[in-house]
């Protein structure tokens, strides 16, 4: 009985396996963009800012100011810091462009003290 309920569970997902359900591209098929938060006047490093590209992704910046977002897909990208309190970001021409197969962007986010 045990290797009949055994067959029953393993012919479904043999099944379900064999079915070639959606696949993951390959890395290369992504772009990543690096930089660093900091402030404008004193060119200091600002931790903890959220960096987000297409609404969707998104990175912290570290205690050095440094991000990082991967897996961005190929094609046009918007990217928007949220200032913590305190600090206001100007929108730049640079945060918005486009990425390829494989591309790290540097883009650097200079936010202004109130």
């Amino acid at each position: 009985m045990t290797r009949l309920r055994f067959a029953l569970l393993a012919l479904p997902l043999a099944l379900l396996a064999s079915c070639g359900a959606p696949q993951i591209p390959p890395v290369q098929s992504y772009g990543t963009i690096v930089g660093r938060v900091y402030d404008s006047a004193t060119n200091q490093p600002l931790a903890g800012v959220v960096i987000t590209v297409d609404t969707i992704l998104n990175g912290t910046s570290g205690s050095d100011g440094s991000y990082r977002v991967v897996n961005i897909p190929l094609g046009t990208y918007t990217l928007r810091p949220q200032p913590p309190p305190g600090y206001t970001a100007t929108v730049q021409p640079t945060y918005d462009g486009s990425i390829a197969t494989g591309q790290t962007i540097t883009v650097d986010v200079p936010l202004t003290k109130r």
